[in-house]
């Protein structure tokens, strides 16, 4: 069964960020603009489905996130341009915490391959 977030928010300490992605995307500067329609296409999904992207298991979610975030649950989405975006569920809603590139992810996630 599917869980329908009341609503989707990026996290205050990368607004400044998302909204970088956005600008560069409206400026038609690639990969930004190819990542920025990716992420767009995945927020359409999410709403119908929060838990829409790749569980992280707990244990292998990393410090980063805990310690920054304080999150108990991540999310992870495939973008364009081999980048991927992290998300976690608090209180009904998906809360965007980051967008990053292939390395910084496999940085996170040592020895884990792409999917």
């Amino acid at each position: 069964m599917a869980i329908r977030p009341e609503e989707i928010i990026v996290h205050e300490e990368v607004r400044a960020a998302h909204e970088a992605w956005e600008s560069l995307a409206r400026q038609g500067r690639q990969p930004a603009q190819a990542v920025w329609k990716s992420l767009q296409t995945c927020i359409l999904r999410l709403r119908s489905d929060a838990q829409w992207g790749e569980v992280v298991r707990q244990e292998l979610i990393p410090r980063y996130f805990r310690e920054k975030y304080g999150v108990s649950n991540l999310y992870c989405i495939d973008l364009a341009a081999f980048h991927r975006c992290l998300y976690t569920i608090a209180n009904r809603s998906v809360i965007l915490l980051d967008i990053v590139d292939h390395p910084t992810y496999d940085g996170w996630f040592p020895g884990r391959r792409s999917r």
